[in-house]
């Protein structure tokens, strides 16, 4: 069953209105280009790596080698139960934060340093039903809201489990005003994969717009029927997408590929990308490790089977990543932890500069000792890309990687950043 409430809160769209006005919207991501001199680069820090950690940014419009940047004594607190969940516009001028486990949304004005001026907060929780909701941005103009509720079915005559259905709600969010519209729940449809080995959708996140369709990353979690209430690890024998109608919301389906093995919503890291030609990349990951990790190309609808790029196989090392950045071209970075030497959880990550359209890959030469499992967001500008690393609890730097260079070295240490013992940095926005 599939159904559609509309216009919840005071400030939700007329729909027909919101559904004309992506007539002419661009939602691949691709935004308009911004002129370097004049934008603002928020850097993202959480203090304390448990749930609650405490979220500080600050901005610059300088990010090279005369900048030294720390948060002792210096930064704006983002409101946030637990880490936020940020964003920016293409300028860098607004920040958005998700209060995850807060049920509320923000918009913020950025005034540069620490001065971020809230301007805008809508609450969510009624809408979404749950304070725990994931959210995308998708351009300029609109983000999605998106959370998973979960119910075991047993059969009617002998009460044994039979299946946990999942129950997807989805919400689009105009970035002008946090105003909300197309507010959908269905039934997420169960693949027959899933009806083989009984495993189910438990979350769903990073979603991607190409043509007139929305793809969403789906994580699976397997159950053991003499015991439903024990979570279980996925078989994940497939690679799964949720497929619905863009902007409508309407028309979910299962896209579907045996090329790999693993899950699609990723962490907290961006995992979906569209390209200039219009076919989306997603990288896949693996829970426990238990399978290479690939990037997938889907091509007008469809998983493009002859297309597998697999990052294990090209750097010779296993890997696990939780996302990656698409920075144009076919060029992208792509964190990524060496299961050879330990977990996500440990501090054994280095990045790797992919190029999709030869189908390469490359280890940077990254600092060692580095701990991504929670990085969020970095940004590309003129030909250069910028990610903030920093060894656990020692100097870091901003460092820019010259994406037209296949050379391991292409890095440039930039702005220092100060790190502590049980702190990191979650990105730069």
């Amino acid at each position: 069953m599939f159904e559609s409430t509309r216009n919840i809160f005071s400030k939700a769209l007329v729909a027909g209105v919101l559904l004309a006005s992506f007539s002419c919207d661009d939602e691949s991501g691709n935004d308009p280009e911004v002129d370097s001199n004049e934008r603002l680069y928020t850097i993202g820090f959480a203090d304390g790596s448990g749930n609650p950690s405490a979220t500080y940014v600050q901005s610059h419009t300088d990010l090279s080698s005369d900048v030294d940047v720390t948060f002792k004594d210096f930064g704006f607190e983002v409101p946030s139960t637990r880490t936020a969940r940020l964003f920016t516009s293409s300028d860098g001028a607004t920040m958005y934060s998700l209060d995850y486990g807060g049920g509320s949304i923000y918009k913020f004005e950025n005034n540069g340093g620490q001065d971020y001026k809230e301007v805008d907060k809508t609450n969510i929780e009624f809408a979404m039903g749950t304070a725990y909701p994931r959210w995308t941005r998708l351009n300029d103009e609109h983000a999605m809201l998106h959370s998973i509720a979960t119910e075991q079915v047993f059969d009617e005559t002998s009460g044994d489990y039979s299946y946990t259905k999942a129950t997807a709600r989805l919400l689009l969010v105009d970035l002008e005003d946090l105003g909300m519209s197309t507010n959908v729940e269905f039934e997420i449809p169960r693949s027959t994969a899933d009806e083989a080995t009984g495993d189910y959708v438990f979350r769903i996140d990073a979603p991607v717009v190409s043509g007139d369709k929305i793809y969403y990353g789906m994580g699976k979690r397997g159950v053991d029927p003499s015991n439903p209430d024990e979570n279980a690890d996925a078989a994940y024998n497939t690679v799964e997408t949720l497929v619905l109608d863009f902007p409508s919301l309407e028309n979910p389906t299962i896209l579907s590929t045996n090329i790999a093995g693993g899950a699609t919503n990723g962490y907290r890291t961006t995992v979906a990308y569209t390209d200039e030609q219009d076919d989306v990349y997603q990288i896949i990951t693996v829970p426990n490790n238990t399978k290479d990790t690939y990037i997938l190309k889907i091509t007008a609808g469809k998983y493009d089977e002859t297309f597998k790029f697999n990052l294990s196989d090209k750097l010779g090392v296993n890997t696990i990543s939780n996302g990656w950045f698409y920075v144009g071209n076919g060029i992208g970075y792509v964190p990524y932890a060496n299961s050879d030497q330990g977990g996500t959880g440990d501090a054994v990550w280095s990045v790797a500069r992919v190029d999709l359209y030869k189908e390469t890959a490359l280890k940077l030469n990254t600092p060692d000792n580095l701990w991504l499992q929670q990085y969020q967001n970095s940004v590309a500008v003129d030909g250069k890309f910028y990610m903030a690393l920093a060894p656990l609890g020692e100097k870091g730097y901003i460092y820019e990687f010259d994406i037209n260079s296949e050379s391991a070295d292409a890095i440039t240490a930039a702005a220092s950043i100060e790190s502590a013992a049980d702190s990191y940095y979650i990105g730069i926005y």
